[in-house]
């Protein structure tokens, strides 16, 4: 693995004070990614900007916590136990569980359409569960992080956020905000937002994904609180004007339905199973 380029490569993070032991370790494990999933010590260090003393330290706690494992000399892939979190929130996490008891009774538009159940983190939205197939892989497939600002998916929940939620976006993400097709300034996002959110449900086409069109409405907690969407992506071509604001009506539905049976789940886990 290449060096990474000064401009590109963090600060020495042992000298700084507002950053955690902790907070420094996960920085580790945020470089293994999809393009990235197998690192040498050696690129650590340089990639991360600490000494040398200080990630063999942190390699050496992670790999015998089961977070990291080493495939060949000096060089780790993330470990079992990330592998085994992973099953123990798809068989625990209520939105998933709620949305596999709904499954028998999501619509069929189409002969070539997934169901995705969408959570908030933060400002991200992650896929956390799929349902039925498609021509092609989409980008939202569980565990892909997507932006706030693109798609149906993402744009269902963005419209369900408060107002500071919606100035704080705006003004850290300005790019972005001029790439959603929701308007150039304040006022104009601001009153696209109200539009989605008094509609209910969104649709976009190849805003994240080229060729498919997707259909989306939010998720809410108990306390009415935006936590996800549910979303279902089809062939562009499966685009019919006249069918979309009934169907639309039918998701939003299914997404009020998938939120009561989440907080229920929630709630009584064992009653309910």
């Amino acid at each position: 693995m290449d060096r990474l380029p000064e401009s590109q490569q963090l600060p020495d993070q042992d000298t700084d004070t507002k950053g955690s032991s902790l907070e420094r370790m996960l920085r580790v494990l945020d470089l293994f990614t999809e393009e990235s999933p197998i690192w040498a010590v050696d690129d650590m260090v340089c990639a991360l900007g600490f000494t040398r003393s200080t990630v063999y330290r942190y390699v050496r706690e992670l790999a015998e916590a089961n977070l990291l494992f080493q495939v060949e000399a000096g060089r780790y892939a993330l470990g079992a136990r990330i592998i085994t979190w992973d099953r123990q929130l798809r068989l625990s996490d209520p939105l998933v569980r709620a949305a596999q008891s709904l499954e028998p009774g999501f619509p069929r538009w189409s002969e070539q359409q997934v169901w995705l159940i969408c959570r908030l983190f933060k400002d991200q939205v992650v896929c956390i569960h799929q349902h039925g197939d498609l021509f092609s892989e989409v980008s939202y497939s569980r565990g892909s992080p997507r932006p706030l600002f693109l798609g149906a998916t993402s744009k269902a929940i963005l419209a369900n956020m408060n107002a500071r939620q919606h100035s704080q976006l705006f003004l850290e993400n300005p790019d972005e905000v001029r790439a959603s097709n929701l308007g150039q300034t304040w006022e104009q996002f601001r009153r696209s937002l109200q539009q989605l959110r008094r509609q209910g449900y969104v649709a976009s086409a190849g805003e994240v994904d080229p060729g498919v069109y997707g259909l989306a409405a939010p998720i809410f907690d108990g306390d009415g609180k935006v936590v996800g969407s549910i979303s279902c992506v089809r062939p562009i071509q499966e685009r019919h004007s006249a069918q979309e604001e009934g169907q639309g009506q039918q998701i939003l539905a299914l997404a009020q339905k998938l939120s009561q049976r989440m907080v229920a789940l929630a709630n009584r886990p064992k009653q309910l199973d």
